[in-house]
């Protein structure tokens, strides 16, 4: 068995779902004391270990510990059940939840490299909760690291350097005076939206997903009516894929005002349905419902800028909403098209009586890709085709590593990953054998040319 994936299985047997990671960070630390390497373990169950030989340049290796925890099976325990992992064809996936390559292969390889003989200087950071708060991230003490250069291994796309990705703001909207009035209408119904795929609003932000949200409110102005209640989404870096409202009308029948609005969008969203119920209904709707719907059917919420190769540098996602409270996130690799967005979600705001708070902030990275890291990673990659040099629509815990080490430079590759975050993930065993060995040769041609 490759000892990436021995490492792996080993893995996936500990629970270690955001937050609860002390049992992964007790075996990285166990792992450590068997081959006398020096560890530290810190508050946030952070992990450093070092395989040091001062002959040679220091390379950081990084990879994050916790997982998404998804199940088909309601009754499975993540944080007492080990993950099952099966193969089928050439790919590892897991019995009906999620993975977990995502990132427990990135911690693998590099497990791989530290029980190795192949000569280097090697400081392995595995931090916490990158899939929730990134605490881990936040509160690593880069002051127990020398090293100049991080290879970060928690991608998706094999054959691919990624260079850069986006930082994250996270936004709230609130509406400064949400009043209410009792209904003239005749008729009060509750409609529900379903049917659109969702996903990541960085690396699914171009597979035509769609919003609940804006197509919900959009088929609500066609009812002329007064709206009791709105609700969508789970969270800001989510595509909602269903929302509910009850709005009042004075329109008896609406399946015709339902069909005519699918067979508009149809040939976008294919599996998109709207149901309504009549129902007995005694609460007020807002005073200014045509307005509120106005604000949320033209929320700028898409992508907003993209560079000369056409792949997105800055782009907005209204997530969540809960009648005048939203949730959103904003993405942006361009400090000064962010800066934009900002104040222009500031003045939409204003101008539909709402108030826009940030309520945190993850950075981005960069590295120039004619750098002789990436020039390296280039040039050893085990890959028989170049390997894609680009960027990542996407937030990634290095850009804290980044605004903490001057002159860090920084760089991400991975095996082939499909599915992350759901119960069909799944991870190609013959890129992960590539992936190895791209690190080796990378290792070996580090140490010559930095030395």
């Amino acid at each position: 068995m490759n000892n990436t994936i021995r490492f792996f299985k080993e893995i996936a047997s500990i629970p270690r779902e955001s937050g609860n990671e002390e049992g992964i960070a007790n075996y990285l630390v166990q792992f450590a004391k068997a081959r006398n390497l020096s560890y530290v373990k810190d508050q946030y169950n952070n992990v450093l270990i070092k395989k040091e030989n001062n002959d040679l340049p220091c390379l950081i290796l990084q990879a994050h510990t916790d997982m998404v925890c998804v199940s088909d099976d309601e009754q499975f325990d993540f944080a007492k059940e080990p993950i099952e992992v099966l193969e089928k064809d050439g790919y590892l996936y897991a019995n009906h939840t999620t993975l977990g390559a995502d990132n427990g292969i990135g911690v693998a390889q590099i497990l791989n490299l530290l029980d190795s003989d192949i000569p280097c200087n090697i400081e392995a950071v595995f931090t916490t909760s990158e899939e929730t708060t990134m605490v881990g991230a936040i509160n690593f003490d880069t002051n127990l690291l020398t090293g100049k250069y991080l290879l970060n291994l928690d991608g998706f796309d094999e054959n691919t350097i990624l260079t850069e990705s986006a930082a994250y703001y996270d936004l709230v909207m609130k509406k400064i005076d949400l009043t209410r009035k009792k209904s003239t209408k005749k008729y009060a119904y509750a409609i529900s939206l379903t049917g659109l795929f969702g996903g990541h609003s960085g690396y699914d932000l171009l597979k035509n997903r769609g919003n609940a949200i804006l197509l919900i409110a959009q088929f609500l102005k066609t009812l002329d009516g007064d709206l009791a209640s709105i609700t969508s989404g789970t969270k800001n870096n989510v595509f909602p894929s269903s929302a509910k409202a009850i709005i009042w009308t004075d329109i008896e029948h609406i399946q015709n005002y339902i069909e005519e609005f699918l067979s508009k969008y149809h040939e976008l969203y294919p599996s998109l349905t709207l149901n309504y119920e009549l129902i007995n209904h005694d609460g007020e709707c807002f005073l200014d419902t045509d307005e509120f719907l106005d604000f949320l059917a033209c929320f700028p919420s898409r992508a907003l800028h993209y560079n000369l190769n056409h792949l997105v540098t800055t782009s907005i996602n209204l997530g969540v909403i809960q009648d005048g409270y939203l949730e959103i996130g904003l993405r942006s690799s361009r400090k000064e098209e962010a800066s934009k967005a900002l104040l222009d979600l500031e003045e939409y705001a204003k101008e539909y009586g709402f108030v826009l708070k940030e309520e945190g902030y993850q950075p981005g990275f960069y590295s120039d890709a004619n750098c002789q890291m990436i020039q390296l990673l280039q040039d050893t990659c085990s890959y028989s085709t170049p390997p894609e040099v680009t960027l990542a629509h996407i937030t990634v815990e290095v850009g804290f590593f980044q605004e903490k080490i001057p002159d860090l430079q920084v760089a991400i590759i991975s095996p082939k990953i499909l599915n992350a975050h759901s119960t069909k993930e799944c991870v190609e065993l013959h890129s992960v054998e590539l992936v190895d060995q791209w690190l080796i040769r990378f290792i070996e041609e580090f140490n010559q040319t930095f030395n």
